[in-house]
């Protein structure tokens, strides 16, 4: 294979919320669009009721796939089978001659929303850093939007959608392909004829039907939500190239951003690529990533807990999208691709006796979220003696797992890392403090000992706390709903930063106590016993003084961190 054809290493899946930005409609968005853009009055009473029912049955706000799904069927009443047993409770709605009115109104609606305009499309941007480092860049879509052709036009890039003005796929080989793009619902510029053939048009249009110049009649070739698979030969050859690309063994990650997996076929063809295809991971971004895993993709039989070809295999991150994009390359690809190779060569150092570095491997993991990978590695390979030296990655690690597990809405869990997390810091910052006083009785430092009573760098100290502080509110950013532990831990973690501003160098006397003033109890104490110390250079009274400051300093951690929980 040549680079024209081969698969790229990493590859995009695109769902719904992959367009949001653009300003695209999600599902239920869509309904309530839809139904304000209604001018007849009989049209609108009509879908009012309609969805009034869905949402009564529902109990919930209902999507434009089932709107559409409800819709067809009601026009189509008289080949549902199971609708004679209910004939007598059947609503007046099926009788209403607006129904198949409504649908052509629904998808021309639909059709009208996907045509993106180039100043929307600049959060795909990052698009430009995959298709350099990963070129010809492989990006599969469910959605019929405009989006991913409108940024190759901005950005000047060749793509290949298996379309010239007619079906031909062997358009994906094209030299000087940039981005091969595998529409697999559809495209609001593709149409089917009523002679069969498939064209694609560059003609700006929001009606799903259309008369070609030919005298032809074409309807946009758009395989709507719930609907059934008819043949389409595009639609076809797609999943199969799909299905090849996957299984390479040089596609490592897929990065499917707000897709819900409702398509059965979809998960189907994942958990088979998956099994055949070992380096496969997925990388989800979707507020409810995992949800989305842990409902769909976890398991082949979930009430039975039977694991599937993707168990363990699967990063949740449960962001928004344009927020975290400009992260993907350069973290979380990077530290997956790290983890999962060194992975894959620790196993084998394993097989033949040797030792594997499984601490380097759960740092990548841990840098990628992939959570259920790293509690796997802590649970089988992690010797606790081994990490606990490591107060950088013990403290790394529990903050990184809280945060995702907590957007992840995953409360319980959440709230067991953050303990973990501040129980760290206080072992580092209040049980391993220590207070220097010099020997003339003039000058006061603070630091702190660990392991094995090591003074650490102070302002290397700070600057970690910085980095972990601005993670946090990184993510608060991408986040829909904030949890007030996370919050809590921004504020905490500001805080601590603040104080150790304050204790990165050595202070004269003075200094300490215009500083720690409101701290001392006995003030006028404190200072004839430094006055004291320094005429008499006491070591008792050197002691005392020592082990005073070391109080007050774990006071104001106590009072930022918390009494740290055992």
């Amino acid at each position: 294979m040549d680079n024209l054809t081969e698969p790229s290493r990493v590859v995009f899946f695109l769902g719904a919320g992959a367009s949001i930005a653009a300003d695209i409609p999600d599902t239920h968005s869509f309904v309530k669009k839809f139904i304000k853009s209604i001018g007849d009055d009989a049209k609108k009473q009509t879908i009012g009721e309609i969805v009034k029912i869905l949402k009564e049955w529902k109990k919930s706000d209902i999507d434009i796939e089932l709107l559409l799904e409800t819709l067809t069927k009601l026009e189509k009443k008289d080949e549902e089978p199971l609708l004679r047993f209910f004939e007598g409770e059947m609503s007046d709605l099926i009788k209403y001659d607006q129904v198949g009115s409504l649908i052509k109104d629904l998808k021309d609606f639909i059709k009208s929303k996907t045509i993106v305009s180039a100043e929307k499309i600049e959060y795909l941007q990052p698009i430009l850093e995959f298709v350099e480092g990963y070129g010809p860049l492989d990006i599969i879509s469910v959605n019929y939007d405009t989006c991913i052709e409108q940024f190759c036009n901005v950005y000047n890039l060749v793509y290949q959608d298996g379309f010239d003005v007619n079906w031909n796929p062997k358009t994906f080989s094209t030299e000087y392909t940039k981005i091969r793009l595998y529409k697999l619902h559809g495209s609001a510029t593709w149409y089917k004829s009523d002679r069969g053939s498939y064209i694609k048009s560059p003609v700006m249009t929001t009606e799903s039907k259309i008369e070609l110049i030919t005298g032809e009649k074409a309807e946009s070739l758009m395989l709507y939500p719930m609907q059934k698979w008819d043949y389409a030969e595009p639609l076809l050859e797609l999943m199969v190239k799909i299905k090849h690309l996957l299984e390479s063994e040089k596609c490592g990650i897929l990065i499917v951003v707000g897709y819900s997996f409702r398509d059965d076929y979809i998960i189907r063809l994942l958990h088979d690529v998956a099994r055949k295809n070992i380096k496969l991971h997925l990388i989800i971004i979707d507020p409810n990533a995992y949800q989305i895993y842990s409902d769909k993709l976890k398991y082949y039989n979930a009430e039975q807990k039977i694991r599937s070809s993707l168990y363990e295999r699967v990063v949740c991150l449960p962001y928004k999208f344009e927020k975290v994009f400009p992260y993907i390359r350069f973290q979380y690809v990077r530290d997956l691709e790290n983890g999962v190779d060194n992975g894959i060569q620790y196993q084998k150092t394993e097989l033949i006796g040797g030792k594997a570095d499984w601490k380097s491997c759960i740092k990548s993991f841990v840098g990628a979220e992939h959570c259920e990978k790293v509690e796997s590695l802590l649970l089988e390979r992690i010797d606790n003696l081994e990490l606990e030296s490591d107060w950088q990655l013990n403290i790394e690690l529990s903050l990184k797992m809280a945060v995702n597990l907590s957007a992840n809405k995953q409360k319980e869990r959440a709230s067991e890392y953050f303990r973990k997390f501040y129980n760290y810091l206080h072992m580092i910052l209040i049980e391993r403090i220590y207070a220097s006083v010099g020997s003339n009785g003039q000058d006061v430092e603070i630091n702190f000992k660990y392991p094995d009573r090591i003074p650490l760098n102070i302002k290397k100290l700070r600057e970690f706390i910085e980095t972990l502080s601005e993670f946090c509110e990184t993510r608060v950013g991408m986040i829909t709903n904030v949890s007030e532990e996370l919050n809590a831990a921004i504020e905490k973690l500001k805080s601590l930063v603040n104080y150790l501003k304050t204790t990165e160098e050595c202070m004269d006397f003075e200094k300490y106590l215009e500083m720690r003033n409101k701290q001392i109890r006995d003030l006028k104490t404190f200072k004839d016993n430094f006055q004291e110390l320094q005429e008499e250079k006491s070591d008792e009274l050197h002691d005392v003084l020592t082990s005073e400051i070391e109080n007050i300093e774990k006071g104001i951690l106590i009072n930022i961190l918390g009494t740290g929980d055992k």
